[in-house]
């Protein structure tokens, strides 16, 4: 539920509720008192004053007409009985004295002073804690005696002490559900709140590890999700720069090691050469070319290492065109077929004419994988024997909505330790990190980082028979089907 609607709801309920409970509690005092309908008690209310004209009407004619009539005792019990069944009684005297008090009036107050209030009448007195107005009567008996009547009524149907006591439960009840409505309302805002203010002490202390849960819904459930959120990323985002820190720590390491080692080759066969120990003409060719393959590598290196920098901080631009990766495949591996057989290498890439398959591709940049799988082939079939079958097959074919590219060799396969790591930057599986056999570590992390800004995966696992094999696996063009379709519209 939103802050506005509870809101909206609290303050309907501050004026509802205490409503509901004074007429619960108004339709309780009726139940206790007997009454049976609500409605029985306002008619009552409305009815009482009219009752009481007419019996004091009677009364009135009674005194001018036919005064005797008051010392008829039956007429007398029989008026103040009915009086009495209306709250009201008479107190009658003859020549100043008491003659008849109602027995209503006597029973409601037995100890009152009659006399004082036949003598000074006010104009209304209170008994059994309700109000009753007085009317006073003078008329003359048959023999000549004074008389005098004071006729007490009831003014109001409830006790004097319920209106204030009402008005004081009333606004005693309209605030203690204010109150409360205030308390449970306020709770449900602000505990939450309190909760993301911990959440945010604990952010601002760089403690990142507790979770923000959204305990209610509306605005600041909304808010504790996006701070949850926020709080992932900015995890994310330090841990990602911790692992960058710990990348650029781990690249100039190797990189210092890489290129440490040809230049101290270098200097040596520099050195060498200065101090005369090439004499000879055969020596000093050697050396200079020690020296020009020493400086290649380092040239390669940086190459692959600028690539690879420019790769990982995604500044390269890919120019994607639409290929047909079985014919792209045929002429690149002709290409390379030359080198390959140079390296003692065979290269089978069956040629069929099975349906072309179309995909995305930036040819340079699948140039350059499929040259790095095939060196990392080449350099460690080249560890083997010379009699070894040293044989490199290509392959394609569709995969769902993927075209999956096969390289398989014949060399000595990758430990199972080392296949899940091979793809990381600066892995090798031969760990004495010399050139000749184990490359710079960064060939197949660019493999990884071209294949996976094309939108595809690459892995790499061993062949039952030995060697091992790199599966490239690149999604299709999304515009094959349009010209399937271009081509069945063509034949019809």
């Amino acid at each position: 539920m939103s802050i506005r609607v509870k809101l909206y709801m609290s303050y309907l309920a501050m004026v509802f509720v205490p409503l509901i409970i004074m007429f619960v509690f108004v339709v309780f005092v009726f139940y206790a008192r007997g009454e049976e309908d609500v409605r029985q008690y306002f008619e009552q209310e409305r009815r009482e004053p009219y009752q009481q004209a007419i019996v004091y009407g009677e009364l009135s004619y009674v005194l001018k007409n036919d005064a005797g009539q008051l010392e008829n005792e039956k007429y007398l019990l029989d008026i103040q009985k009915r009086l009495g069944e209306l709250w009201a009684g008479l107190l009658i005297s003859k020549n100043g004295q008491i003659i008849s008090i109602a027995p209503f009036l006597d029973q409601l107050e037995p100890t009152e002073n009659w006399q004082k209030l036949l003598d000074l009448p006010p104009e209304s007195v209170t008994f059994h804690s309700f109000r009753f107005e007085t009317n006073v009567l003078h008329f003359v008996y048959p023999d000549g005696s004074e008389g005098k009547v004071v006729l007490f009524r009831r003014k109001d149907i409830v006790p004097i002490h319920w209106r204030p006591a009402s008005n004081v439960f009333t606004l005693a009840l309209i605030g203690l559900t204010s109150l409360l409505l205030t308390y449970f309302v306020s709770r449900s805002i602000i505990r939450p709140i309190k909760k993301l203010e911990a959440a945010a002490l604990q952010i601002k202390d760089g403690d990142l590890s507790h979770k923000v849960v959204a305990t209610t819904k509306g605005e600041i459930g909304q808010l504790s999700i996006a701070f949850e959120e926020m709080r992932v990323r900015l995890q994310h985002s330090i841990e990602q720069s911790l692992q960058y820190e710990e990348n650029r720590k781990m690249l100039l390491s190797h990189i210092s090691h890489d290129l440490k080692t040809p230049i101290s080759a270098i200097k040596g066969y520099v050195e060498g050469i200065m101090d005369g120990i090439a004499n000879t003409d055969e020596k000093r060719k050697r050396y200079m070319e020690t020296i020009y393959r020493k400086a290649a590598d380092m040239d390669q290196l940086i190459d692959e290492l600028f690539l690879f920098s420019k790769l990982d901080l995604q500044t390269v631009a890919y120019d994607f065109k639409v290929i047909d990766i079985r014919r792209y495949l045929e002429h690149f591996l002709e290409e390379q077929r030359f080198d390959l057989d140079k390296s003692g290498v065979k290269l089978l890439y069956p040629k069929d004419d099975a349906n072309s398959i179309l995909i995305a591709a930036d040819p340079d940049k699948l140039s350059r994988v499929l040259t790095n799988v095939l060196n990392n082939c080449v350099k460690y079939m080249g560890q083997q024997s010379e009699q070894a079958n040293k044989e490199i097959k290509v392959s394609v074919k569709e995969q769902g909505q993927y075209a999956l590219v096969e390289i398989e060799d014949t060399g000595p396969g990758i430990e199972e330790e080392d296949l899940p790591y091979i793809f990381d930057r600066f892995y090798r599986a031969e760990q004495s990190r010399n050139s000749e056999t184990g490359g710079s570590g960064l060939g197949l992390a660019i493999v990884k980082q071209i294949i996976e800004g094309h939108g595809g995966v690459v892995w790499a696992e061993n062949v039952k028979h030995g060697g091992a094999r790199f599966c490239l696996k690149l999604p299709k063009s999304t515009i094959v089907k349009t010209v399937e379709e271009h081509e069945e519209h063509t034949n019809h």
